[in-house]
């Protein structure tokens, strides 16, 4: 029976790998997190006083109690909608995890909290709650895989877009403008980083940090290797099989695969790996 509540720590560290474990309970960043949230609740039912030190007080960050930038989103009270929010992050935490990866999974929160509460600060908005933190979760969730179908086929894309209008709309009635600027920080904040670990690859126009792959094509251009534009610039594209284009597309989806695995890539983007490799082995 002991054994049963024992506390283990995996001897690796991969991709899919759990922080610990207790028991036979995988503790990944997706069952952290809410975990964490629901203790919250609990401790706000013993004592709502024990919480304070976790909300985010615009001029308490500012006089250096800058903790509260990344603590806001687990001072919680308890009702029935912050419950089905608390659930709602867990559900879609855990299938961005799977395709991010616990520690990139955990970054995207940990930004998801200090971006938001930078803007929060500097717009004296005092913050509590995971609200803002699970709405943008599921933005990248439903961008990512828009065609996933809920309650009787409609796209995931679908709700996202009603969520954040019903959202905006109620910022909106209660005069929030402070509240609705840093929904949208907290939006951009997801699609960036999101971006920058390897997903919303179908999304060309939102920025991104450079990745690994990134890197290693600059610095091979900036050793040279490269192809002086002229009139033989079309026959060297056709013996080579892929265009720059179709090689900085191939590029990406290679190095999305290395990072979150084969079966993070949706059907259309398997379909267009395939293609493409198909195209190159050709030249």
């Amino acid at each position: 029976m002991a054994g049963r509540f024992s506390i283990s720590f995996p001897g690796r560290r991969d991709h899919d790998d759990p922080w610990f474990r207790v028991g036979t309970l995988d503790v990944t960043t997706s069952v952290l997190i809410p975990a964490l949230c629901v203790v919250s609740m609990f401790v706000w039912a013993a004592n709502p006083e024990f919480l304070e030190p976790l909300v985010l007080w615009a001029s308490d960050v500012r006089g250096g109690q800058v903790w509260r930038l990344i603590t806001w989103p687990l001072a919680i009270k308890p009702d029935i909608w912050t419950a089905l929010t608390i659930a709602m992050l867990w559900y879609f935490g855990r299938e961005l995890e799977r395709m991010m990866g616990r520690t990139r999974y955990l970054w995207l929160l940990v930004l998801l909290a200090i971006v938001p509460g930078l803007a929060a600060t500097l717009l004296d908005v005092n913050m509590a709650g995971i609200r803002g933190v699970e709405i943008a979760v599921f933005c990248v969730f439903a961008a990512e895989l828009p065609d996933i179908r809920f309650f009787g086929g409609i796209p995931a894309w679908v709700f996202a877009a009603v969520i954040v209008g019903i959202e905006m709309l109620n910022l909106i009635g209660l005069r929030q403008e402070e509240l609705i600027l840093i929904l949208l920080v907290s939006l951009a904040t997801a699609a960036v980083t999101a971006r920058s670990f390897g997903l919303l690859s179908r999304y060309a126009w939102i920025p991104h940090l450079p990745s690994k792959g990134d890197r290693t094509r600059a610095k091979r251009k900036r050793s040279g290797r490269t192809v002086v534009a002229g009139p033989w610039t079309g026959t060297l594209e056709t013996s080579a099989g892929l265009s720059p284009a179709e090689h900085a597309e191939l590029d990406a989806l290679l190095d999305k695969t290395s990072a979150t695995g084969l079966d993070s890539l949706s059907k259309g983007e398997k379909a267009r790996l395939n293609e493409l490799s198909k195209k190159l082995r050709q030249r």
